[in-house]
Parts: structure tokens; sequence; C-alpha cells
């Protein structure tokens, strides 16, 4: 396996940090990019996006994984973020991973957590062969409402900056363009729009999404390969759980990509 850490520059400008694992060989690979849940960086929460890479780049896939603007080592203004503003800087991203010599154009897929998936759902993924959405944020209003201002009690500012504090101590800065954002995204109308493949994973002991919800939006999906995994007792983003259950996500994950990327799967 080889690991590089590089910049990729979005079209506001931005320098991204990024990371690239690959196989050994000349490729062309099928490839994988990540796209973190909310303030997240490249590496999501504990790590879990190098534990998932690490697996696929075993298996023969390329990934690739980066912080959003104003995220992690990523140049920008995370107050400036909104859905679609992360969503154009997704298919930067993919455009910089299409056009790599040692990757696969036509077998490109994405895994994306949590708040990522409705920022990816507002790109256009007419490059991408393949998704698995984790822990995904549907009802994005409703979630980030209930977590920071029911359960952390935290004064919304809607006209100015709001600090969401994190569960690690640090807080994340949003601007009234993400209250905007949030209010007006439609996750049913967005999913309907998808006919690659489709892998769905949740744990039903979310307590940022529902499992209502996360059923209807796949019940949505019109395409003809889709998957929809629910983890009794897991949690949001099946991390802190017991290492069986852990290790069979990473499995499903695994699998899932080596069926809809690979030429053998």
């Amino acid at each position: 396996m080889k690991e590089e850490s590089v910049w990729i520059t979005n079209r506001f400008g931005e320098k991204l940090e990024a990371l690239l694992r690959k196989p050994e060989g000349e490729g062309p690979f099928p490839a994988v990019v990540f796209v973190s849940g909310f303030g997240m960086d490249l590496h999501e929460y504990i790590n879990s996006n190098d534990e998932i890479s690490k697996r696929l780049v075993f298996n023969g896939i390329l990934t690739l994984q980066f912080s959003i603007s104003g995220c992690g080592k990523s140049e920008g203004d995370y107050s400036q973020m909104t859905l679609e503003r992360q969503g154009l800087q997704i298919e930067d991203i993919l455009e910089w991973v299409s056009k790599r010599g040692d990757v696969d154009e036509s077998r490109i897929g994405i895994h994306a957590t949590s708040m990522g998936v409705p920022s990816i759902l507002l790109a256009d993924l007419s490059t991408c062969a393949s998704l698995c959405l984790v822990a995904g944020a549907y009802q994005v209003n409703r979630s980030i409402h209930k977590v920071y201002e029911e359960e952390r009690g935290v004064k919304i500012n809607y006209i100015g900056t709001t600090e969401l504090p994190r569960g690690s101590g640090a807080k994340t800065p949003v601007g009234p363009g993400f209250w905007k954002s949030i209010t007006a995204f439609d996750a049913l109308s967005e999913v309907r729009k998808i006919i690659i493949p489709v892998f769905l994973i949740h744990g039903d002991q979310d307590t940022k999404v529902t499992t209502e919800e996360v059923q209807e939006v796949f019940a949505a999906i019109p395409s003809k390969s889709k998957k929809l995994k629910i983890f009794p007792g897991g949690d949001h983003g099946i991390t802190d759980v017991p290492r069986p259950m852990r290790e069979e996500f990473l499995v499903e994950v695994v699998e899932w990509f080596k069926q809809t990327l690979t030429k053998g799967g």
C-alpha cells in the first residue's frame, strides 16, 4: 500500500488537505472517495475513514479522504458553509480523482457519513458508479436542531455566527447560510434521482437519525440495485459499538464496493 498526503484546490481557490492510498501496481484502479460528516476532518470520528480505507486498498481499491474547506487543515471559513457549497467541493474532488491516470473513471464510488450524505446528494454524481451512505442525516434540519438546540441548549443566532459545541470540546462555527441551506434540503426529492447502486447503513440506536426516516428514504430510491442494513444496537456511524459489530460493518462496506466497483466482484 502506498500512502500520500496531497493538496487539492477547489473552485473557490481553497486548498483542501487530502490523503491518498493506493494498492501496489500501476492500475487503473477502482476508487472510493470519503465524505466526512459535520465539521469533521478527513479521518472522521475515531479515525473511522482510515480503518475502512485500509481495508479497501487491501482489496485493490484506491481511496481518497479529504477535509472540506474550513475543516482539519483545509483552507477556508467553515462559517460560510452550506450544503450546496459542500456539494460543489465534492464535485471538485471527484473531478480530480477521475483525471488520475491510476484511476478507472468508470468505477468511482463514494462513502459518505452523517451530514456528508445530504452534501453528496446535492452534488453532480454522474461520474459515480456506487454509493455507501452511513448514518445519513436525511432530515438534517431536524437532526441539527435536536442535537444542538434541544439536547445541548445552544441559542441559535440565525443572522450571525453560531458556535456549535462538539463532544471533543471544540466548536464548529456556522453562519446564516447554513440554516437556510438545511431548512431547504429535501432528502426525498434528492434520493429519487439515485439510479446507481446504493447501500444505506443505519444503527437502530442512532440518537441523531431515526430508523423510520432511513426506511422512508430507502423506499423512495428508484435504483434497481439498492441495499439497506440496520444494525440492532448500532449507534450513529456504527463506531462506538462492540468489536464484532464494527467488524461486521467493515466487512459489509468492503464487500459492497468489491461487488459494485471491481470487475471480479
